[in-house]
């Protein structure tokens, strides 16, 4: 893992930190030209299985995460699937559509495209866990927040107390 590589991502983003993960979405999307949604899973799962997906298309980004986690927990994994995509990670070429019925009619390419991944013990996932640690902890509140503002000026009073 490349540390300076992954630093000078961070030191690419334009934004002035703690911003909201809204007001990130907003520079992501300009930057890449696609809408980005930002995406709770709504099928009923339990907690324990679900974990942040990446679907990536010619128009949007779609960035799944589990609303069930705290706040911190889902700018963590919302920031660590942006992570895959500041880091270029277009996924293995492992992965491979099964012959079966809950496949019919599917585009392999694109269900390729959509899962990206094999396996999570890899450099790619470490990368992305870095960058994602590190972008979540210049992010504040709710995925779901718009206005970025009262974040920073909280972190003005925060810098003061220490």
């Amino acid at each position: 893992m490349d540390e300076s590589r992954l630093q000078s991502i961070l030191d690419g983003i334009p934004l002035t930190p703690p911003w909201t993960v809204g007001e990130f979405a907003r520079y992501l999307s300009g930057r890449l030209g696609k809408r980005i949604v930002l995406d709770p899973w709504r099928v009923h799962v339990p907690s324990v299985s679900r974990c942040g997906a990446l679907w990536v298309t010619q128009q949007e980004l779609v960035v799944k995460y589990d609303p069930s986690r705290s706040p911190r927990g889902q700018r963590q994994e919302i920031m660590h699937e942006v992570g895959h995509v500041l880091l270029e990670h277009r996924g293995d070429d492992q992965f491979e559509v099964t012959d079966s019925s809950l496949a019919d009619g599917l585009d392999p390419l694109r269900v390729r495209e959509i899962m990206h991944r094999s396996h999570f013990d890899s450099t790619a996932e470490r990368e992305a866990e870095w960058l994602g640690t590190h972008l979540a902890g210049m992010s504040r509140g709710r995925p779901d927040d718009i206005s970025g503002a009262r974040h920073r000026a909280a972190s003005v009073i925060e810098l003061m107390w220490r």
